[in-house]
């Protein structure tokens, strides 16, 4: 996977579309303060282009980032656990979400995640990921930067972000779709 895609040796993992909602100029930002602070860690964005992107590459730009940001484009769903897994941490700091899929496949590939404290985000990470306000640039970088920096909470991320995966399956899922069914026919 490394090879195939010329990814960091460490890096922060983004996926989801390149659209205003997900936030991903505020990771920008963040990313550039932590490579102020000294870190070493790449930065790699899996997702297509989406509507009004055009800001997030002006903002790559300004930040000088364009040498420090791999840009993976549409991503196969057959290669995201081996990208997940090779992920140091995942950053999905999104404004919204409907729920919140990447976080819930991270965390059942062992990779630490911090996300959002907003919408449906604090429900799929339960206690298992660092949540942070959205708009607050360095929450979110000093959060990327614990786990990056500490090995001991990483593994501790990782174990409590498994067991937060497995509570979610597509049979409980549709057990719950079922159960409200039947509550509302009654």
């Amino acid at each position: 996977m490394r090879q195939k895609y010329r990814l960091p040796e460490h890096f922060i993992l983004a996926v989801g579309t390149i659209e205003p909602r997900k936030n991903l100029v505020r990771l920008l930002e963040a990313y550039r303060s932590l490579l102020d602070r000294g870190s070493t860690a790449g930065l790699v964005i899996a997702g297509r282009k989406g509507w009004r992107y055009e800001g997030f590459f002006e903002r790559i730009t300004a930040l000088r980032l364009a040498e420090r940001v791999t840009l993976l484009g549409p991503f196969p769903d057959a290669e995201l656990p081996a990208l997940y897994s090779a992920a140091d941490v995942l950053a999905f700091p999104s404004l919204y979400e409907g729920f919140g899929l990447p976080v819930l496949e991270a965390m059942a590939c062992g990779t630490p995640v911090v996300a959002s404290n907003t919408s449906a985000l604090p429900e799929a990470a339960g206690d298992a990921g660092i949540l942070v306000a959205p708009h607050d640039v360095a929450a979110l970088a000093g959060a990327l930067e614990r786990v990056l920096a500490d090995p001991v909470l990483a593994a501790e991320l990782r174990g409590r972000g498994l067991a937060q995966a497995a509570r979610f399956t597509w049979r409980r899922a549709a057990e719950a779709t079922l159960d409200l069914y039947r509550t509302v026919i009654r």
